[in-house]
C-alpha cells in the first residue's frame, strides 16, 4: 500500500513539475526576456547565458549519475539544486529524465518543486510589478 501511494506522490511532483516548468517558461519569455531587453541587454548575451547554463546542467548531472554507478563521493544534491537554479531550470527536467537520475528520489524531486515554485513566484511578482 505504501509503494502505491509513493508512486502518486511521485506522479503528483512530476506533474506539478512540468506544469511550474511550462509556467515559467512562458513568464521567462513574456517577461523576463523583455525585462532585460529594456534594461538594453543585447538578445544574444540572454540565449548565450541560457545555452551555457543548460549546458552546464546536463554536464553536472551526467557527472553525478557517472560517479553514482561508480560509487566514488558524489555531487551533493544541494549543489544540483542550485545549478538548476541558477539556470532557471530550462533543462534541468529534460536532462533528469534523458540521464535517468534523481527521477526516483522523492526528496529531491520536492526540494527542485519547491525551488520551481519560488521561480514562479519571482517571476509573478516581476509581472504585477511593471504592469501595475
Amino acid at each position: 500500500m505504501t509503494k502505491v501511494k509513493g508512486q502518486y506522490q511521485k506522479y503528483l511532483i512530476n506533474t506539478l513539475l512540468d506544469v511550474l516548468w511550462i509556467l515559467s517558461i512562458v513568464l521567462l519569455i513574456f517577461v523576463l526576456i523583455p525585462c532585460l531587453t529594456a534594461l538594453a541587454i543585447p538578445d544574444w548575451s540572454i540565449a548565450a547565458y541560457l545555452l551555457l547554463t543548460s549546458a552546464i546542467v546536463f554536464t553536472v548531472y551526467t557527472k553525478d549519475k557517472k560517479l553514482s554507478k561508480q560509487g566514488t563521493e558524489r555531487i551533493s544534491e544541494r549543489q544540483l539544486l542550485l545549478v538548476s537554479a541558477c539556470s532557471l531550470h530550462i533543462s534541468t527536467l529534460f536532462c533528469m529524465q534523458l540521464v535517468q537520475h534523481k527521477t526516483a528520489k522523492l526528496s529531491f524531486l520536492i526540494k527542485l518543486l519547491m525551488l520551481f515554485l519560488l521561480q514562479v513566484v519571482g517571476l509573478i511578482s516581476l509581472l504585477i510589478g511593471l504592469y501595475m
